[in-house]
């Protein structure tokens, strides 16, 4: 046994994830989520789970997959050791005197010798992908995780393609040699071997079902997984304008999985496939049998590619339209109040019946050319088959070259050689999709996310909330106002309010300190490090945000005051709500902290979501406060009630940032930044600013009308040169 009971291997696993000093480790901490994951699934000490349980962290550590052995080699180090009855141990180094340097929740030391049972594993980080990953190489991965299943289906395909051959050669030797000779020992042989070859054949079509249910299953589950979390890890700033779009897009991927499940079998085994059973044509009937069914063969397959750019142009208009009319349903029911009171029923339906008009025509046409490939596949099979009879007839009548036999087994493989191409304008309307559901999805992929080009984001044990704000800029259109502030810093345990116009960017520079949004210039610093190197779930264990519009998700009521925290109690939860008054509704509801709450939380009004969301920030009591007007929706008892709480709730060494446009609020600072689109007008101590705030402007003297210039006096002359001076 590795371990001596569970709380040892805890122990463990709380010393690798928050203490080991090994750069794999260290470099990328744990969120309190992913430990507590990782917490309750070590569940056993048995060896084998143990070791299973590595493997997960490894994971989560963005670490190769452990190769246990019980063999160490220094070209392995770094290795992770699981000593039987000691646990886990990180060895760095062999040591001249051949002990190896190891370091363990006990420290480091140096082991001479292991015990012989003990197991190994180097520890690799995973390369770091130089260019971003795109939605395509995604699905070519998933797929690729799949090829042992595929390669499984692709076996039973080929087989079920050769016991085919089976009831051709069956009906050659019935017509050459069991009606000749009359031989019905040779009929009932044949029979029943053609009876269990067409049992197997059922049973291997069964079981390639099975294979390719399953494959499917597992590749919607990655693929599924894969995209909603490129999703999630989308930088808020972003993300797409349109909802409904935007689902659509992250919709689509089930026409991907289809194509490449679909395509892949016709591509390595059906086509193939069809050239086999043209080589045994050939076989039987010779190189004019032959030579019939290639030439149909090509034929079909110009039929199936003729209008492949038609549907392709098709699909795309298609597929736009119904992202939106998606888009359209979205924001009409997120503003189904509004279209009511203003009477614009008519307006939107009106913009909906042209877009389903669109998307209907579209459909029809796509339906139209893919059922007129299949129908000129079809004409082309059936002429086939008559050119082939009829030169069979006289090839059997005129020579000796092909049998009665061998003609009936050549009609029927000709089936096989074109009945896959029959299947290229289905293809080709799934590859229309498939293409436009990829490049939708690249799309999605190539957006900025929280770390964007950050291999490793920075997770440290402690994060000191001071702020150092320099030159940044943010904008959200280049026709739209746009946020400048030349300088900010905020220290650790300051109470700020943050006041200015509507559009003055308070908002906005809130989801900037929360990290949520990235500023287009300059520098954002929190503890001396830029916030987007910092990972997603740091920040969020570190800084807690209230928006301006609370939205609750769907769920039951529990759910949302837990939404993201772990290792809460009720007894926890019950005493925030005493404190919040939310108290009162939760004791209001039958079902109490299990009622369900619809999406958005349109059950509840907004003081109440916003009571909900205040007592979760109590749960969860962060570090940096960041409240975007907290109390907007409140009755004045309630607002003065929540005031209160909050000043007592916020200690010493915590930050409080909060946007407000009530004078109630101000009570709770020290420090008012006043904001303006082109920076911080003013920024001081809360008396001061308000003083300033409400200081009366002194009235501008009017200026003196300009007194009029008076005329130059003419110049005197000089007395003593005037002649009426000299006298005698």
């Amino acid at each position: 046994m590795i371990y001596k009971d569970l709380e040892q291997a805890k122990n463990d696993l709380q010393w690798l994830a928050k203490k080991c000093t090994l750069p794999h480790f260290s470099s990328s901490r744990l969120s309190a989520y992913q430990y507590a994951t990782l917490e309750k699934a070590l569940n056993s000490v048995e060896e084998d789970s143990v070791r299973l349980f590595y493997e997960a962290c490894f994971d989560a550590f963005h670490l190769k997959k452990p190769l246990w052995s019980h063999h160490l080699e220094q070209v392995s180090l770094p290795a992770l050791a699981l000593i039987p009855e000691h646990g886990l141990s990180i060895v760095y180094a062999l040591e001249a005197d051949g002990s190896w340097k190891s370091e363990s929740i006990e420290g480091v030391k140096y082991i001479k010798n292991f015990h012989p049972d003990t197991f190994f594993t180097p520890i690799k980080m995973k390369p770091v992908e130089k260019s971003k990953k795109s939605a395509s190489k995604m699905f070519k991965e998933v797929a690729l995780e799949q090829k042992t299943k595929l390669f499984h289906a692709a076996v039973a395909t080929v087989s079920i393609n050769i016991l085919a051959l089976a009831t051709s050669f069956y009906s050659m030797q019935v017509y050459d040699r069991v009606i000749p000779t009359q031989g019905i020992s040779t009929l009932i042989s044949l029979s029943v071997g053609v009876f269990i070859a067409i049992f197997l054949e059922m049973l291997l079509k069964l079981a390639r079902s099975l294979v390719l249910d399953n494959t499917a299953i597992q590749m919607d589950i990655a693929y599924s997984h894969n995209i909603f979390s490129r999703f999630l890890k989308i930088r808020l700033d972003a993300l797409p304008k349109s909802i409904g779009t935007l689902s659509g897009q992250l919709q689509s991927y089930g026409s991907v999985r289809s194509f490449i499940s679909s395509a892949a079998l016709y591509v390595l085994i059906d086509f193939p496939f069809s050239l086999i059973f043209l080589a045994t044509i050939i076989l039987l009937g010779g190189w004019m049998m032959g030579l019939i069914v290639f030439i149909f063969l090509v034929l079909s397959i110009l039929v199936g590619a003729l209008f492949r750019h038609k549907i392709d142009k098709l699909t795309t208009t298609s597929s736009m339209a119904s992202h939106k009319k998606l888009g359209l349903l979205v924001e009409a029911v997120e503003n189904a109040e509004n279209v009511k009171a203003s009477g614009a029923n008519w307006s939107l339906l009106s913009r909906w019946n042209a877009l389903t008009e669109d998307a209907i025509y579209d459909d029809i046409s796509i339906r139209h050319y893919s059922e007129l490939s299949s129908y000129l596949a079809a004409f082309l099979q059936q002429v086939s088959y008559v050119s082939l009879v009829a030169t069979g007839a006289y090839l059997a009548s005129t020579t000796d070259t092909l049998t009665m036999g061998g003609l009936i087994a050549v009609t029927i493989l000709s089936g096989r050689v074109l009945s896959p191409i029959g299947m290229l304008p289905n293809l080709f309307v799934q590859w229309g999709r498939a293409k436009i559901a990829v490049k939708d999805l690249d799309n999605v992929y190539a957006l900025a996310g929280d770390n964007e080009g950050i291999a490793r984001p920075l997770s440290p044990e402690s994060l000191s909330p001071n702020y150092q704000c320099k030159n940044i800029h943010f904008s959200y259109g280049e026709d739209m106002p746009t946020l400048r502030v030349k300088h900010l810093n905020i220290k650790a345990g300051e109470r700020i309010a943050i006041l200015g116009r509507i559009g003055s960017g308070k908002s906005t520079l809130l989801k900037m300190l929360a990290g949520l949004y990235m500023p287009q210039e300059g520098t954002m610093l929190i503890n001396g490090m830029d916030l987007q190197h910092l990972s997603r779930s740091k920040l969020s264990e570190t800084i807690g945000y209230l928006p301006q519009s609370v939205k609750l998700m769907s769920g039951s009521l529990r759910d949302n005051l837990l939404l993201g925290l772990v290792g809460v109690n009720d007894d926890e939860i019950m005493d925030a709500a005493k404190k919040t008054g939310l108290i009162q509704l939760i004791n209001a509801l039958p079902q109490g902290l299990d009622t369900p709450v619809p999406e958005g939380g349109e059950s509840v009004s907004g003081g109440q979501k916003q009571l909900i969301a205040i007592t979760r920030m109590l749960l969860f009591s962060p570090s940096v406060w960041l409240l975007d007007e907290p109390t907007a929706n409140m009755d004045d008892g309630t607002e003065n009630h929540i005031l209160n709480l909050l000043h007592n709730a916020i200690r010493a060494n915590q930050t409080l940032i909060v946007v407000t446009h009530k004078p109630a609020l101000l009570g709770m600072v020290n420090r008012i930044i006043v904001l303006s689109p082109e920076g911080i007008v003013m920024d001081g101590p809360r008396d001061a600013v308000l003083q300033k705030l409400t200081q009366p402007k002194q009235p501008k003297q009017p200026k003196q009308p300009k007194q009029p210039k008076q005329p130059k006096q003419p110049k005197q002359p000089n007395q003593k040169n005037s002649p009426e001076g000299n006298t005698i």
